[in-house]
């Protein structure tokens, strides 16, 4: 200490230029919390993750948020069109603006029902904001430009508004407090100093801690990566003018006394440094332990709070060298006007309560432990995180969350979204069944309003994706097909009847007797030519001549005759064909529509296989599939090429008749001119050989069209064989028809059945579709591996219900996920309520863990102070209990009271960390005192010293109390309940437990040894 008395100019310069240095460099922090947010959550978090997801999704740059246009007596037509032309205009303007995407209802009509309130009240206007590196309050003075022709209320909010008015809140809370700080902590220390110098010498020493401390903060902020939240600067300011003033108090006292018994200042400096200085010297070191606990924070908020190990750490370099240098310049003038030099006055509340403690240890003991044991027992922990709620209706931003509440639910401002990510395309049917299998599952979740993903983009079912909306289609094609098959089997049934009724059995017959007639016919030709030979050499045998000539003329009737009948027998025949014809075309054309309408339903079956989970095993299916497959091979014979022989079979029946017919035609003019010449030559002899020349030559023409009808008809032979062959697979199709139509009639009941399943089965077709394609486009990323959902929750985002709410859709969208196709996927939830969740757990978490660190560090301390085991365990016990009592307290006040649905979620936090923290530097003022009374019982140097640091102690804690008091006017509900709650810790701290029960405590095993001894004498 005498060195730095010795060198105190020269830190005096050290100091000085250090702080105006960092002041001048110090980068502007709340501009830089304004660009980069504060996160609650760390990057392990579920919404965190999922947050990352939907980022590698949303190929557009910015954040959401909202224009909320209000009229109380409903929006006008004429508004509505003023506000259309000013949405338009910023519209025009996007990039401007750096809006890179909007909703409104002028410009989706299909969104308006989810745009304008049902009142007609309230129209919203979604769009995502790039801020482009600018403040929102630039970018808000070019919306308002574009706003300024509505006639109607309008606000901006969203989370870029909400943040930037929160932090505008928290900004001017701080500048509120600080003044109201300094102007109390002057008022406090001319009170109890007597002097006006002291109070500003004990400002400007703690101002040039914070300064320092704040560049330094800044720098590392900025520089690298240092947490920040609205709370940082809050809580420097806050803790060190707190328990700098405190440590001052403590130490001008000390100096103060030390100069009041007669001593140098140079001896009073380090005699002051040597008792009160080693008191701070541990009060602060036990400051810095709990707040350097922080560091294994999960959440980014509490591990911010580190920042005042830096503000302790300098405070402490500023005590040891720049409060010598101000004690040794002023010496005792550091007090003027006072001309008392004395020290603190001894505290009679203190003495006395400390005096009633040691005397009662055991009543004392019990009475208390009755008080705050049920607090501690009964606390409840309800954290609350609506960012809103505590600005209330006083900024634009949060009035228009309001308003959407009250006229759409506040679920609908803020929604969550589900995110899917697979390593796999998710635009296919086995996927898409997944996705609208989890939809559907969220929707029937009890807190859940509203579910829009891919499969529902408008939050309702698409029929036509389903099974049972399919299979009324399907039916009703199949029974129209049945119908079809059953008036093909009709038309069959009559083909087969007239290929059964015409009557082919004398063909053959026909044949053989073609070809005798052609023999008789060569004879007859061959009599004749000798005829003519013998009339020709002269041979003159009339009556043999002309009994030979009857005899012709006799076979020649009887040919006549033959023929007559053999046309008749053609006639009959082709008629008969003919109409087997007809039935023919009729059946082939039936047997390939049959074929076709067999291949459908083959193709529709397999598609049910595949979208029906039970198909496998269920009888009636693979029964109906059988006779489908069945059918579809017996059938697999009627092709095109086989229809192509029978026409070529039926071509030739048909040249055959021809030939035949004109081949008889033929014969039949050949014996009439055959009759004339025998006729001729039984008039005349004479002229017999040129008759029977001419007969002869009939007969030759004859006997040719005989081999070419003999021909044809070989032919006809061969082309009703043909026919035969087809009518007996007429009847194997019949017979396969008639199956068909009855297993038609089965599978119609079996899929009426269906009518009822809601499995979803997207068709090929549908997943190319154009208006389909839109919700790909956005519900899912553009290469198809990531897809969203979005939620709107009935309850407020930042209630227990929607938290709890959050917890059953990951639950759901896990189990919806495991074991299915996409049990591989990545998914979580994001949004509001998803990240509020995440924070209470982190937070809970960080509570619980940092409350260990923090109580082990000061039970270490302690052991270290006081250099005894059960005072330390005391004194600890006292600080617990003091906390409890002030979340009881302010429970009581905000929940039951004025029934807030939660406390502030940083407040339990921070006032475990205040209370324990700066509470134990009264319970070291108290026991460094204790220890220099080492000659006195333990219960006579506790009632000295609570006499001696009574006052003190009052003073610091007045001193603190006060400084978070000042934080009650900013307006903000977490600045209030953390003040209540300080303020309630230390106030029962500094006026129950330290002057009361720790004196009890210490001074109760020699009472219970004692009470247990006298019960051992009196027994």
């Amino acid at each position: 200490m005498k060195s730095i008395i010795k060198g105190r100019w020269a830190i005096f310069a050290i100091w000085l230029v250090a702080t105006i240095v960092l002041t001048v460099i110090q980068p502007d922090i709340n501009a830089i919390l304004r660009q980069q947010g504060q996160e609650g959550t760390n990057s392990d978090s579920p919404s965190v993750i999922a947050g990352d997801i939907l980022g590698k999704m949303n190929t557009t740059e910015g954040t959401d948020n909202l224009i909320v246009f209000y009229n109380e007596n409903k929006l006008s037509d004429e508004e509505m069109l003023q506000i259309g032309d000013a949405v338009e205009s910023i519209r025009d303007s996007s990039s401007e603006l750096g809006v890179t995407e909007m909703i409104d209802p002028f410009g989706m009509p299909d969104a308006k029902s989810s745009l304008i309130s049902e009142d007609g009240t309230t129209l919203m206007v979604s769009y995502k904001l790039d801020k482009q590196g600018r403040e929102i309050d630039d970018i808000k003075e070019l919306f308002e430009k574009k706003l300024e022709p509505v006639p109607v209320e309008h606000y901006l909010s969203g989370e870029d508004f909400i943040n930037n008015d929160y932090l505008k809140a928290s900004q001017a809370g701080v500048e509120k407090s600080a003044a109201l700080t300094v102007i109390f902590i002057l008022i406090v220390l001319v009170i109890a100093f007597r002097s006006i110098v002291t109070p500003f010498i004990s400002l400007v020493l703690v101002a040039f801690s914070y300064l320092v401390s704040m560049g330094i903060a800044a720098q590392l902020i900025d520089k690298a990566g240092f947490p920040i939240t609205s709370l940082t600067q809050m809580l420097l300011v806050l803790i060190l003018f707190g328990i700098g003033t405190d440590y001052n108090i403590l130490l001008f006292n000390r100096f103060k006394e030390e100069l009041a018994h007669g001593h140098s200042v140079d001896d009073s400096i380090i005699n002051t440094y040597k008792t009160a200085g080693k008191t701070i010297a541990y009060s602060i070191l036990t400051v810095f332990i709990a707040f350097l606990a922080l560091v294994f924070s999960e959440s980014p908020i509490y591990k911010s709070g580190v920042v005042v190990v830096i503000g302790v750490t300098i405070l402490l370099i500023e005590i040891l060298t720049l409060t010598p240098f101000m004690m040794k310049v002023l010496g005792k003038k550091i007090f003027w006007p006072s001309k008392n030099v004395e020290g603190h006055k001894e505290n009679k509340f203190w003495e006395k309560t400390s005096s009633f403690g040691t005397k009662h240890p055991i009543l004392i003991t019990i009475v208390i432990l009755v008080i705050i044991l049920p607090m501690i027992i009964l606390h409840e922990e309800k954290l609350n995180f609506d960012t809103v709620g505590e600005l209330g209706d006083a900024y634009p931003s949060s009035k228009a969350i309001n308003l959407v509440a009250d006229h759409f639910g506040k679920g609908q401002a803020m929604p969550a979204t589900v995110v899917i990510e697979s390593n796999e395309a998710l635009d296919n049917n086995d996927s898409l069944a997944v996705i609208d299998n989890i939809t559907e599952r969220l929707n029937d979740l009890e807190g859940v309003k509203m579910v829009s993903s891919v499969t529902q983009p408008q939050g309702k079912q698409i029929a036509d994706f389903y099974v049972d909306s399919q299979m009324g289609t399907v039916t009703e094609g199949i029974s129209q097909t049945q119908d079809g098959v059953d008036q093909i089997y009709n038309g069959l049934t009559e083909a087969q009847e007239g290929l059964e009724s015409a009557d082919f059995s004398q063909v053959n017959q026909m044949v053989d007797g073609t070809a005798k007639l052609q023999d008789g016919l060569t004879a007859l030709t061959d009599g004749l030519e000798q005829i003519q030979a013998g009339i020709d050499d002269g041979t003159n045998n009339p009556q043999t001549i002309f009994n030979g000539l009857a005899a012709v003329e006799k076979n020649l009737s009887n040919m006549s005759g033959g023929i007559a009948l053999l046309a008749e027998s053609y006639g009959k025949m082709q008629d008969g064909y003919t109409e087997m014809g007809t039935h023919y075309q009729d059946a082939t054309n039936a047997l390939v529509g049959v074929k076709g309408a067999i291949a459908q339903m083959k193709s529709m079956i397999d598609s049910l296989g595949n979208s029906y989970v039970d198909s496998d095993s269920d009888e009636n299916f693979l029964a109906l599939k059988q006779a489908i497959d069945g059918l579809s091979t017996s059938l697999a014979q009627i092709t095109p090429e086989s229809i192509d022989v029978l026409n070529k079979n039926y071509n030739s029946v048909t040249a055959g008749f021809a030939t035949a017919n004109e081949n008889l035609a033929s014969m039949k003019d050949g014996l009439s001119q055959m009759a004339g010449g025998l006729k001729k030559l039984k008039d005349g002899l004479g002229q017999a050989s040129s008759g029977i020349e001419t007969v002869v030559a009939n007969m030759n023409t004859v006997n040719a069209g005989l081999s070419e009808m003999k021909a044809g008809q070989q032919q006809l032979v061969a082309g009703l064989n043909g026919f035969g062959e087809f009518g007996e697979r007429l009847t194997d199709v019949n017979n396969g028809l008639e199956g068909i139509s009855n297993g038609l009639e089965q599978t119609n009941g079996y899929l009426t059945q269906l009518n009822t399943n809601k499995t979803f089965f997207i068709p090929e077709e549908a997943l190319t579709n154009e208006e389909f394609k839109k919700s790909l486009d956005a519900f899912m990323s553009e290469d198809r591996k990531i897809t969203k959902m979005t939620i709107v929750l009935k309850d407020d985002p930042y209630s227990d219900e929607a938290l709890a709410t959050i917890n059953t859709i990951n639950d759901t969208l896990f189990a919806g996920l495991k074991g299915s196709v996409l049990s591989d996927a990545k998914s979580g939830t994001v949004g509001t309520s998803a990240t509020t969740n995440d924070m209470n757990e982190v937070l809970s978490g960080d509570l619980s863990r940092t409350t260990v660190i923090v109580i082990i560090g000061v039970l270490l301390v302690l052991f270290l102070v006081i250099r005894s085991f059960w005072t330390p365990v005391f004194i600890t016990a006292s600080l617990i209990g003091a906390y409890y009592t002030a979340m009881f307290i302010i429970n009581f006040i905000f929940l039951d009271l004025l029934g807030y649905d939660g406390i502030s979620s940083f407040v339990p936090f921070f006032s475990f960390i205040i209370i324990v923290a700066l509470g134990v530097d009264y319970s070291i003022f108290l026991m460094m005192r204790f220890k220099e009374y080492p000659d006195l019982s333990p219960k006579e140097a506790i009632v000295l010293a609570s006499k001696h640091t009574g006052g003190v102690i009052i003073s610091a804690v007045i001193i603190l109390g006060g400084t978070f008091a000042t934080l009650m006017p900013a307006g903000i509900i977490l600045l209030t309940e953390l003040a209540i709650a300080v303020i309630t810790g230390l106030t029962v701290l500094c006026f129950i437990l330290l002057p009361l029960f720790v004196p009890a405590l210490m001074a109760l095993p020699d009472a219970l040894a004692s009470y247990v001894s006298k019960r051992k004498d009196n027994s």
